[in-house]
């Protein structure tokens, strides 16, 4: 469901970029680094919204990457503890055991 939302909202944002730039028709000069160009005001609007909506989509993955490799890592030394606090319970118990059984 989460993800069919995400779809949806995407495609309106879209939607909602390409309105515009069908609306900005006027030529505009693009000075960059090394050149200079003329183009459509609506095209350069759809280059740095893509390009901003590609690096976004980038990052957002590599720090859902992050945030999962620390859960399993954590998740993993978790449960390494409790495996040792649960051996170490059970040698405790069985301790007290003997001790109450020679009394």
């Amino acid at each position: 469901m989460k993800f069919v939302i995400s779809i949806i909202l995407i495609t309106v944002i879209f939607t909602i970029a390409i309105a515009l730039g069908a609306f900005n028709g006027e030529v505009v000069s693009f000075n960059y680094l090394f050149a200079k160009t003329e183009l459509r005001l609506s095209v350069l609007l759809a280059i740095f919204f893509g390009s901003g909506f590609i690096v976004g989509t980038i990052l957002t993955g590599i720090l859902v990457i992050i945030s999962k490799l620390q859960h399993s890592s954590t998740k993993r030394k978790l449960n390494k503890l409790q495996k040792k606090y649960d051996d170490n319970l059970t040698d405790h118990q069985k301790l007290s055991l003997t001790k109450n059984n020679q009394e």
